[in-house]
């Protein structure tokens, strides 16, 4: 028995009883309802039962996010358990900042957790904060006193002047000659003054008398001779014979250094603001040499404010006057480095690595400052190797600038400097690509790619060249990425073709949603002519639906066909009818005849309306499965109307209509005709 086909509104249209919905009860059906819906104002949208209903039109929510949002795995926050990117991101974001509630409490040293990204660079600075005072007490290793073994300055004085004045338990006595040690800084000062007591106390009086023209030297050295106190001290240590060096080299280095102060101070900007001890006094050089917005600290004898602290409070005023504060100090300083250690690292890197402190805006205007003055450039670079992470920081400033010289020149440089070390040419590498990560842009890193990176892979260091591999692919990944989730290249690069492909709007399709232009342009077919597999094994009356762009065309050509095919069944009708019409003698005959005929009205599948067969079995009913003569041809048929009719009454003149071949019980004819 054939499977019933309902359709769209299951057996609710089914006029004829043959179970089946056919295209024109499908038809009928859509009239109806057309009617139905005429004036409803509660839907924007035409419907029709013949569209597929389009899930891809049905608003789902917007997972996207997951594929491209920040790897919270490490703290053991997943995507997947949130529904909006917020949600994630502020459990992340609690997650990733938890230790910040529970860190020991930085305050007194200045140092606060909101300041850090991670738990470990904030137990570092705090680590470091604590233990300053380290590089500034007092030494105390001619007392076997180390500050590396102390954790607080506190501990470490109480334990210096411990070992300061150990000696007063263990030497002598002194309470009978009236000498008390607690008098006494140190153990050769009561020492004397036990033996000079003694000696009074036997009736001796001591006289000393030494000659020491190295002593009378040093007190003919009077401080108001001098115009301040570091030319003082430069002249005194000079003459201080009694100063005990560690090496013959430092002893030079020292003379030189007073030597240089006093004998160039007044012609030699950097003698005169240069104390043997504490090296440049950066912010009285510049306080006496430019009219500043802003206030410095009077610096004498040590340094009160570093370089990068004076440079960053002018710029926060007046950022080209910044610069050229900056420019003047390292034509004036510079040259004379020899005479301070830290000289370089102080006007070079060590402003670089504090920008961060610096005005929002103050790197922009630092490269485009640079890339005009090539020889303040140069100056800066020179001092890379103290900074390789903020250098690179500088180095993609540059870059998006499009100061390309200027990034060059930096990255170069940086990499002489390193001079073959593969710990500083990874750390800037690694830097450089980092600092390109702003998954906002693309060009900064295919720069970096394009004509940084080559120089890197040139370097034939086995712990360079192990890296350059997982570095194209992070670079490679990171493009990929940025193309595909930046608003910025939506309609270009990758995805250029999404300006030129035909838009789906009125298909709700956006190319937006598509990676490539393929799958776009298979969707727009589908969605264009999806419509047509509807009608694939339907009767069409004929017409071919690819030859119809849209369904409502097909729709207005088959009402068509439609309303001609009727006409034309209307017409065949009434002429059968009129040829049916009898004579006389063929009417007399119908009436004689009194034998009762059993008629089977006989449905196809793919049949308008039922036709009329005659049997002698009279087992057959309503339902049974019939093998019936079509044309030159049989077909398996539903009985859909079983009757009883003397002739004159027949739906067909008997002597036309066919008969039943027989019923069909197990299956084996199948055929099926339109009849």
């Amino acid at each position: 028995m054939a499977k019933k086909n309902g359709g769209l509104f299951g057996g609710l249209f089914d006029f004829n009883g043959d179970g089946k919905t056919d295209l024109g009860e499908e038809f009928i059906a859509y009239k109806i309802f057309e009617e139905c819906m005429k004036g409803n104002d509660d839907t924007d949208d035409d419907l029709s039962l013949d569209d597929d209903l389009d899930l891809d039109l049905i608003p789902s929510k917007d997972y996207s996010w997951r594929s491209y949002c920040e790897d919270g795995s490490e703290f053991c926050i997943f995507p997947e358990d949130y529904e909006t990117e917020e949600e994630y991101e502020e459990a992340l974001n609690e997650a990733k900042y938890a230790w910040r509630n529970t860190c020991e409490d930085g305050s007194d040293a200045g140092i606060f957790p909101d300041d850090y990204e991670t738990e470990e660079e904030y137990t570092e600075a705090l680590e470091e904060a604590k233990h300053a005072w380290r590089d500034t007490c007092e030494d105390g290793s001619d007392f076997g006193v180390d500050p590396e073994d102390y954790e607080t300055e506190e501990e470490y004085s109480e334990a210096l002047d411990e070992a300061k004045n150990r000696w007063r338990d263990t030497c002598e006595d002194g309470t009978d000659a009236g000498v008390d040690p607690d008098n006494y800084d140190t153990e050769e000062e009561y020492e004397q003054a036990l033996e000079e007591a003694k000696a009074a106390d036997n009736g001796i009086t001591l006289s000393l008398s030494v000659e020491c023209p190295a002593l009378d030297k040093l007190e003919a050295i009077k401080e108001s001779d001098f115009p301040n106190k570091r030319r003082y001290n430069a002249a005194y240590t000079l003459a201080n014979e009694f100063i005990c060096y560690g090496s013959d080299e430092y002893e030079q280095k020292e003379k030189d250094c007073c030597k240089f102060i006093l004998e160039k101070a007044d012609i030699v900007p950097a003698a005169n603001y240069l104390s043997h001890e504490a090296g440049f006094l950066y912010s009285q050089a510049i306080k006496d040499n430019f009219k500043l917005p802003i206030s410095l600290p009077d610096e004498d004898e040590t340094r009160e404010f570093e370089f990068y602290q004076a440079i960053c409070k002018i710029a926060k005023k007046d950022i080209p006057l910044s610069f050229e504060v900056w420019s003047w100090a390292l034509e004036q300083f510079l040259p004379y480095a020899k005479y301070d250690s830290y000289a370089q690292a102080d006007l070079t890197s060590g402003v670089i690595s504090e920008l961060y402190s610096f005005p929002d805006n103050y790197k922009v205007e630092l490269v485009r400052y640079m890339d005009k003055r090539p020889d303040f450039c140069q100056k800066i670079a020179d001092g890379g190797n103290e900074a390789t992470h903020d250098y690179a920081n500088l180095i993609v400033t540059a870059i998006r600038e499009n100061l390309h010289t200027t990034a060059v020149t930096i990255f170069e440089t940086c990499l002489k400097l390193a001079q073959g070390q593969w710990k500083a040419i990874n750390s800037l590498t690694e830097s450089t690509i980092s600092w390109c990560k702003n998954y906002e842009e693309v060009e900064s890193i295919e720069f970096v790619r394009d004509n940084l990176f080559p120089l890197v892979k040139t370097i034939e260091i086995g712990m360079v060249q192990d890296e350059i591999e997982g570095w194209e692919k992070e670079i490679a990944e990171y493009i990929d990425q940025t193309e595909h989730q930046s608003d910025k290249y939506a309609y270009s690069r990758r995805y250029a073709w999404r300006k030129t492909v035909p838009h789906g709007e009125k298909y709700n399709l956006d190319p937006l949603y598509y990676e490539s232009e393929q799958e776009y342009l298979e969707a727009l077919q589908e969605r264009k002519y999806g419509w047509r597999e509807w009608y694939k094994g339907r009767d069409t009356l004929g017409l071919d639906v690819g030859d119809f762009e849209t369904q409502e065309d097909f729709r207005e050509a088959f009402n068509a066909r439609m309303t001609e095919k009727r006409q034309k069944d209307r017409e065949k009708r009434e002429a059968e009818r009129l040829q049916r019409q009898k004579s006389p003698a063929d009417r007399k005959k119908d009436i004689e005849d009194k034998t009762i005929y059993t008629i089977c009205g006989v449905g196809f599948a793919h049949a308008m309306h039922p036709y009329n067969y005659k049997t002698d079995d009279p087992t057959i009913k309503l339902g049974d499965q019939v093998l019936v003569p079509v044309g030159d041809s049989e077909a398996v048929g539903t009985v859909v109307s079983v009757g009883q009719f003397l002739r004159i009454a027949a739906p067909f003149p008997i002597d036309k209509m066919k008969s039943i071949i027989r019923k069909v019980t197990d299956g084996s004819d199948n055929k099926e005709g339109r009849g």
